[in-house]
């Protein structure tokens, strides 16, 4: 196990961004720091499993050692030096082989302290990578809910301009139609008095107001809608300014019934 295993992953199909949230740089912050802990973690790993490994050179060295040593006794109880001399050598004997077995046994737990060490390191490491790998999921699908929802407000707000247009375009076009209505002197009005508009063209002119007018409630409606948190108060001052302009229009359209009524009837 080595610093090499830390995952990466890569936020395919997000387009980098000018600005970061200050969300994303806290979720960020965090995954470095998760990066780090881990990388420390397997670096004491490592140290961990060096220090085992000189602690097996260490004892197989004194294991050698007892066994050059219990050669050499074996070799000089051979030797024809008196009762004194060998009790002495055994005595010594017995003496470096408690101190050796003391030191092995010692050696041994320290080893078995040390393996439980490791494991238990192992599973702190696979802990803090599945820990890791969850942050990142989690990071990922933030940043790719946040992604969607800019999408879905660029959508709207695309949908709102080229409605506003629409009804711009179509307030013009009712406004000229009206203004040329309203543009017609009485001269032209004596010259055309035998031409007096029938009921198709009166029904075209109370046609063209509705439609207008249903436009604009239409499109106030569905702005509102779409956008009741940001334009509630905005909608409030502009609904006045909507009911004067039907009520100019439907005064117009009035306005101008009644006069062709008049001529007509006369």
């Amino acid at each position: 196990m080595d610093g090499k295993m830390v995952p990466t992953v890569e936020f395919a199909g997000l387009e980098p961004q000018a600005s970061i949230p200050e969300s994303q740089l806290v979720l960020k912050n965090d995954v470095e720091l998760i990066k780090a802990q881990l990388l420390a973690q397997t670096e004491a790993f490592q140290a961990l499993s060096h220090s085992i490994t000189l602690l097996e050179q260490e004892s197989n060295y004194q294991q050698g050692r007892i066994n050059a040593l219990e050669e050499e006794v074996k070799f000089a109880a051979h030797l024809p030096h008196g009762e004194m001399f060998d009790e002495l050598i055994q005595k010594k004997v017995q003496e470096l082989w408690k101190t050796m077995t003391k030191e092995v046994e010692g050696l041994q737990n320290s080893m078995v302290q040390k393996q439980s060490s490791v494991e238990n390191l192992s599973q702190d490491v696979l802990e803090s990578k599945k820990f890791l790998w969850e942050e990142l999921e989690s990071v990922q699908a933030e940043l790719r809910r946040i992604h969607q929802k800019l999408k879905d407000q660029e959508v709207d707000i695309t949908r709102n301009l080229v409605s506003i247009k629409k009804m711009q375009e179509n307030q013009m076009k009712y406004t000229k139609f009206l203004t040329k209505l309203r543009g017609k002197v009485p001269d032209e009005a004596l010259e055309e008095k035998d031409h007096k508009p029938g009921p198709e063209e009166l029904n075209e002119i109370w046609s063209a107001v509705n439609t207008l007018r249903n436009s604009i409630m239409n499109n106030s409606t569905w702005s509102e809608k779409r956008n009741s948190s940001r334009m509630k108060d905005r909608g409030s001052r502009q609904q006045p300014k909507t009911n004067l302009f039907d009520s100019n229009f439907s005064d117009s359209a009035l306005h101008q019934h009644r006069r062709s009524s008049s001529k007509h009837s006369s």
